[in-house]
């Protein structure tokens, strides 16, 4: 019902899209758009009280509307029941179905006689003495409190089987808790709830989701193109304009080439020409790569397309009638086979013509060769003179010859049946279906107006038509007596229709430019998509071809449509109906799934920005509004402390209030620096709604006035914005206490009253770069190429929006980085502060003042940490909860006993803990031990993202939401009731109906392992012995500030923490005692490792092919360097790595080139030494002989030039070079 992101009150769309009558006509609804459901009781009693008769006018208009919605409804349903069969049979209902969707339109009319004459009693508010009257309040004429709500349903319904559930509906109703009903606020209910039924009902996934490419074609000098086709090898699209231009189109709509049909020379260079030649139709046949064109001139031109310059190869010219339109049919199996050429002439026949060899030769060769096309005489054709390579077959359309005959405007050949289609715009033999063979029976279709346009899918045996009346009509083709459906929505005549098997849809083209999407299964239209073509202006209506729309199928998916001179392109964004192999409650990941203890319903919300309503008792759906929040994410959902309102938060910061029953948005309220919200609580005995989000601050927003829609945000917190960080988690606890977590690690407890710090259980750590600089330099090898400047600069997070391997943005890229829902690893990296995922309060401790008991639980990096807010050493104990490492804990809930801790990991594990005493007085040093593990059991694919206690009159059951698009209903024992959005609905009360002892993967057909019950003494199975057991990156801070007490060094030598049973290790199933070192916890490795980068995979991608190219290359040319010598300290350089480098070696050179210099100066590669090389004259000049060595004074015989010497005192000294060495480093 909130499809764009906004309220769809004022203009509710009918079936087609087109809009009813606006909302805003009447007051009792308009109330909608700026305020809750008629406000508060006080308004209620003074409204309308002197005007009873302006109170009767509005509930007229106001039935009429939803007399209309009902009628509609009935219409929709084709009810032929008369009104004694359509009073309802309340005994025989179905237990899924509400009772305000089976209630029928004279019960709504009597309904609203008791709502419009109805007539309260004054409330006394002070009984009458002998000195002073009565004090009364008067009542608002037709607001009802429960009673007299269940007193008139009785009376309409004649029944008072319903009392109980007409309780439930009257609560649905009343969100503002006033006690009063009236028939404003029950219209408005129903006619929501009617509009998101027939939503509901017609949503379907729309085709084109991109807008329209529109290309102008200047090659058909301002004519209509008559047809648009598809060519293939390689794949085109091609438009054939009315005076015979053909332009060639790539698949992103940029013209290749183009062509112009010309007359005979004779013709052209006639004095005049009595007509003009006009294209008729064309069609491309793809097994022999050609395309013939019909024209006025009664004949038909083939022409190659095999090439990369189309040729007219053959002319069948001195027809008889004037080709009008084509089909074309070949055995994509056989494309040497037969194949089929039919066309229809104005003359109202049909001609088939069956080529025989059309990949070899189509026609019989002419005796005498000419330059240009091969002309075919067509009495020829008609007689057999080609009947070597071609047969010609004539088919009438009617069986009486017509005068005028009838033209046969388009043509479809069905080879499994051997039969032909044929349309005509007469009214009479509109369609003819005729079999070839006229063995079989004529369908004959009869349409006032004719047929402009038709398709036919023999896979759904639906014929589709279109005509002048604005109407498309779907038929059984063997049905000729009345169609399937007709399909109204067009404003002018429909000129194109074509069916989408995939989809299940047909697309609809008319004369005014507007496609339109209908569903072949619902009747209903899904989209409408209006071009706006630049030649269509001015209200003028355009000018089309005869065939101007063709859909081409995968790959290219697109619907193509023509008008006047110009193209438009629609791109078919999905091509077929989707598989769903496995249930999802939601097409993208859930945020939380909450229970509603008062009306027993599950609420669901998803990324997609959708919430769903479900019943808990039977699985089936009760409302869905989508578009909450626009295209935001919603990140957090809450009930009020009425159970009568859903207030949810998104990831933009926007928080809104619903009246969930309906979708009805009650108030806005104002966001706070577009950061994602985390944490929403609602304080009723304050009329406040807290908030906390990655705005790091606490927000107050005012909740007493019912009326206001637009609530302003208030961060005058009086404790002050004190988190230097993101708050990620929040829960409140009665009376006074307020825990919010942030992440960088900070667990901060307030009073409510006072707004002031109670106490701070941790501050929060800043990141050590120190650390961060060791992270980076072990998980990235590739940062051969940084300096050491840039990884400080990366680790203090300079560059965090492109190289930082913190997952936290700065404060202006606040939205970049993910939620905890949504990150891909939960592995805290070195330096980094452990966020805090959760935090929950254990009410019934805190109820009971035990001043020595932990009584707040957080989750940090899969460590659950219990706290006590009145000890002196607030931490009292810890423990892992996943089986393996780098894992978190992101949901947790309890009972209301606080006797068992139900948790929800990143792996999708479900383990309940029995903490009844776990942690309940102070001890000298902290627990680390587990809590005994009652049931553990996989409840999701992936992370586990909400979890919830639920208490029913059946027993308790564990509701789980994740991030697999799943929301799951589990019993206390792990048994598995079923997945909310499966097709087969279940009975709570009927164990039978259950899916236990199914699991989800034994319905996927894929086999894991279920939950089952786990004692205490199997949770040592692995032993974990550590030298400091604390959370990576966590240390104890040691300061004391507002209660905090500095914690001594513990020696834990002798001490172990227990962590419980791995599930699914093999099918061995030994249990394992590892022993690792400190900061490290691992319990084996049960999936692959996760991804280091934070680069993206892309890069990293890209830079690992370059290091391993660059590493074949070291291989293949150094094959004899020691890598670990030259390597021994990483990539990194460093001075000291410098001077450790190995003493460089001379080497004596190999058979060395010489250039041409060197040879004409005598030198040789044989001769050639080292002190030749010190003394080697690189000057221009001519030396009669190379000159010899002054060390040793020893003379090289080295042969002479024979050229004229030069001095050498005219020289300058020889260049000393020094001895060429190898240096044993790699490029």
């Amino acid at each position: 019902m909130y499809r764009n992101g906004k309220h769809s009150q004022n203009k509710p769309q009918s079936e087609y899209g087109t809009p009813r009558t606006s909302f805003n006509q009447t007051s009792g609804i308009s109330r909608l758009k700026t305020a809750p459901q008629n406000g508060g009781s006080n308004q209620r009693m003074v409204r309308n009280m002197d005007n009873p008769d302006t109170r009767v006018d509005e509930n007229v208009e106001k039935n009429d509307k939803l007399e209309d919605r009902v009628n509609e409804k009935k219409i929709k349903t084709k009810s032929a029941l008369s009104d004694d069969e359509d009073s309802l049979s309340f005994g025989d209902k179905d237990n899924n179905t509400r009772l305000e969707e089976l209630m029928k339109l004279h019960h709504l009319q009597k309904l609203m006689k008791e709502f419009s004459y109805f007539k309260p009693p004054d409330i006394v508010l002070q009984e009458a003495t002998s000195y002073f009257p009565a004090k009364v309040q008067k009542r608002v004429p037709g607001a009802m409190n429960m009673v007299e709500f269940k007193e008139a349903f009785s009376r309409v319904l004649e029944t008072h089987e319903y009392d109980e559930y007409l309780e439930k509906l009257f609560q649905k109703l009343d969100t503002t808790c006033d006690g009063y009903v009236d028939w404003s606020e029950f219209c408005t209910y129903m006619l929501l709830l009617y509009r998101e039924n027939d939503y509901m009902r017609t949503k379907r996934e729309i085709p084109f989701l991109v807008e329209p490419k529109i290309r102008h074609i200047v090659q058909n000098k301002q004519e209509q193109s008559t047809k648009v086709l598809a060519s293939e090898n390689p794949s085109r699209y091609v438009t054939v304009s009315k005076e015979g231009a053909i332009t060639v189109w790539q698949n992103n709509m940029v013209m290749e080439k183009a062509y112009t049909i010309s007359d005979d020379d004779a013709e052209l260079n006639a004095p005049k020409r009595r007509f003009k030649m006009w294209v008729t139709d064309a069609i491309y046949l793809p097994n022999c790569n050609k395309l013939a064109l019909a024209s006025t001139s009664r004949d038909i031109r083939i022409f190659d397309c095999s090439t990369n310059q189309w040729f007219e190869e053959y002319n069948l010219f001195a027809m008889s009638d004037v080709p009008y339109c084509f089909d074309y049919w070949y055995d994509k199996k056989n494309p040497a086979g037969m194949s089929v050429l039919i066309f229809g002439v104005d003359a109202g026949a049909v001609h088939v013509l069956y080529f025989k060899k059309p990949l070899t030769q189509l026609f019989e060769t002419a005796f005498k060769s000419e330059d240009g096309a091969q002309k075919i005489f067509w009495s020829e054709v008609e007689k057999g003179g080609h009947s070597r390579y071609v047969d010609h077959e004539k088919i009438l359309h009617d069986k009486v010859q017509q005068i005028p005959p009838h033209l046969i405007r388009q043509v479809q050949y069905i080879h499994s049946k051997n039969s032909i289609i044929s349309s005509t715009s007469s009214p009479n033999r509109s369609i003819v279906i005729s079999d070839i063979n006229k063995l079989k029976k004529q369908y004959v279709f009869n349409i006032e107006k004719g047929i402009e346009c038709f398709d036919y899918n023999q896979n759904l045996n639906i014929l589709v038509t279109g005509s002048l009346d604005h109407v498309i009509r779907l038929w059984n083709a063997y049905v000729a007596s009345r169609p399937i459906a007709m399909l109204e929505g067009h404003a002018t005549g429909v000129i194109g229709v074509k069916i989408h098997e995939g989809l299940m849809q047909v697309f609809s083209y008319s004369k005014d430019a507007v496609v339109k999407v209908w569903d072949i299964r619902e009747h209903t239209c899904l989209q409408t998509v209006v071009l706006k073509f630049p030649s269509s202006i001015h209200g003028r209506m355009p000018e089309h071809g005869q065939f101007p729309m063709h859909l081409q199928l995968s790959p290219q998916d697109a619907l193509i449509v023509t008008c006047n001179d110009y193209l438009g392109m629609l791109k078919l964004g999905q091509t077929h109906l989707p598989k769903q192999q496995s249930v999802t409650t939601h097409d993208t990941q859930l945020c939380s799934a909450i229970y509603n203890q008062l009306f027993k319903q599950v609420v669901t919300g998803c990324d997609s920005s959708n919430i769903a309503v479900w019943d808990l008792e039977s699985g089936s759906k009760a409302i869905v509004f989508s578009n909450a929040h626009g295209e935001e994410e919603i990140t957090c959902m809450v009930f009020d402390e009425s159970w009568r309102r859903l207030i949810t938060g998104a990831r933009n910061g926007t928080i809104k209030v619903w009246n969930f029953q309906n979708g009805h948005n009650l108030h806005k309220l104002e966001a706070v620096g577009e950061a994602e919200v985390t944490g929403i609580v609602p304080v009723m005995d304050k009329n406040i709604i807290l908030a906390v989000g990655w705005s790091r601050k606490i927000i107050v927003y005012d909740d007493s006035d019912a009326d206001n829609l637009y609530v302003p945000a208030n961060t005058d917190w009086k404790g002050g914005q004190l988190h230097a960080d993101d708050i990620l988690a929040m829960d409140f606890c009665l009376p006074q206490f307020l825990a919010t977590g942030g992440f960088d690690g900070e667990i901060t407890v307030w009073d409510l009253e006072t707004e002031k710090i109670f106490v701070r259980l941790r501050r929060g750590q800043k990141p050590d770069i120190t650390k961060k600089i060791e992270s980076i330099q072990e998980q990235h090898s590739f940062l051969s190429s940084y300096s050491t400047m840039d990884m400080l600069e990366e680790a203090q997070g300079i560059k965090s929006s492109q190289t930082t391997s913190d997952p936290r943005p700065s404060s202006n890229t606040l939205l970049s980085r993910p939620n905890s829902r949504h990150r891909k690893s939960h592995r805290i990296e070195k330096g980094q502060p452990v966020p805090v995922d959760k935090l929950l309060f254990l009410q019934a401790r805190c109820v009971g003042r035990t001043l020595e008991a932990a009584m707040l639980v957080s989750s940090e990096a899969g460590y659950l940490h219990w706290w006590c807010l009145f000890t002196a050493k607030h931490e009292m104990g810890y423990f892992y909860v996943p089986d393996t490492k780098d894992e978190s804990v992101l949901a947790m809930c309890t009972n209301p006993s606080n006797s068992c801790l139900i948790t929800g990991d990143t792996t999708g594990q479900i383990k309940i803990w029995d903490v009844s005493e776990y942690c309940l007085h102070v001890t000298e040093r902290r627990v680390k031990t587990c809590p005994p593990l009652n049931v553990t059991f996989k409840a999701h694919d992936s992370a586990v993202v909400s979890v919830e206690y639920v208490k029913h009159d059946v027993g308790e059951f564990i509701l789980t939401a994740s991030t697999d698009k799943t929301a799951r209903l589990w019993s206390m024992e792990g048994h598995y009731v079923g997945t909310f959005g499966q097709k087969k609905l279940w009975n709570l009360k009927n164990k039978k109906t259950w899916c236990h002892p199914k699991t989800p993967w034994d319905e996927m057909g894929t086999s894991k392992l279920d939950g089952n019950k786990t004692d205490n003494n199997s949770q040592a199975d692995i032993a974990i012995e550590t030298d400091t057991v604390q959370v990576e990156g966590q240390e104890d801070s040691s300061s004391k500030d507002n209660g905090e007490v500095e914690e001594e060094e513990e020696e834990v030598d002798e001490e172990s923490v227990e962590a419980p049973t791995v599930q699914g290790l093999g099918d061995g199933g030994h249990n394992l005692n590892i022993k690792v070192r400190a900061q490290t916890i691992d319990l084996g490795s049960l999936r692959p490792e996760r991804s280091k980068t934070f680069l993206g995979s892309k890069v990293a991608r890209q830079l690992q092919s370059m290091k391993t190219c660059r590493m074949d290359r070291r291989n293949r040319l150094a094959e004899d360097v020691d890598f670990t010598i030259t390597q021994r300290y990483g990539k990194l350089c460093s001075p000291f790595q410098a001077l450790q480098t190995k003493d460089v070696v001379e080497v004596k050179l190999p058979s060395m080139p010489l250039s041409q210099r060197m040879i004409n100066k005598g030198y040789t590669s044989d001769n050639m030494t080292e002190e030749m090389l010190r003394n080697m004259d690189f000057s221009y000049g001519n030396p009669d002989s190379p000159p010899s060595g002054d060390q040793d004074k020893k003379s090289t015989s080295v042969p002479k030039s024979d050229k004229t010497s030069t001095p050498a005192s005219r020289r300058g000294p020889p260049r000393q070079i020094s001895a060429i060495k190898k240096h044993n480093t790699v490029a």
